[in-house]
């Protein structure tokens, strides 16, 4: 299986990874200069995947602060909103790549389009 991460260049504050899509979006969301078409275009996306999309009670355990969220390939349904959301959060400067993996990590949660993980550590050549 295949698993995607929507991900931005903003450092992630006391993690290993960056910022995800959805940080970014809430930001632009409720940002004083964004466009009003955008700002609503943006919580319509943020609502349905809140609505559809389970958020993991482990994410808010201490033993998995440095869990990160990926999308099962299969996910069709988020993803295409994901790639829509992109598109509106990078024509404000954000880029937001799209990491893709077989291994996300130890495996905290699944359902039938996500997984958390904690990323491995890597260890030095």
């Amino acid at each position: 299986m295949r698993y995607l991460r929507f991900e931005s260049q903003v450092p992630y504050e006391g993690a290993s990874s960056r910022l995800g899509i959805f940080q970014i979006a809430y930001r632009l969301r409720d940002a004083d200069d964004t466009r009003v078409h955008d700002a609503n275009e943006i919580a319509r996306l943020l609502l349905w995947l809140k609505t559809h999309l389970h958020a993991p009670e482990e994410l808010s355990l201490d033993a998995n602060k440095r869990a990160i969220c990926w999308f099962k390939s299969a996910a069709h349904e988020p993803m295409k909103r994901m790639w829509h959301l992109k598109a509106i959060v990078e024509v404000y400067g954000y880029w937001i790549s799209v990491k893709k993996t077989r291994e996300p990590g130890l495996i905290i949660y699944e359902d039938g389009w996500q997984v958390a993980a904690i990323p491995r550590t890597r260890r030095p050549n």
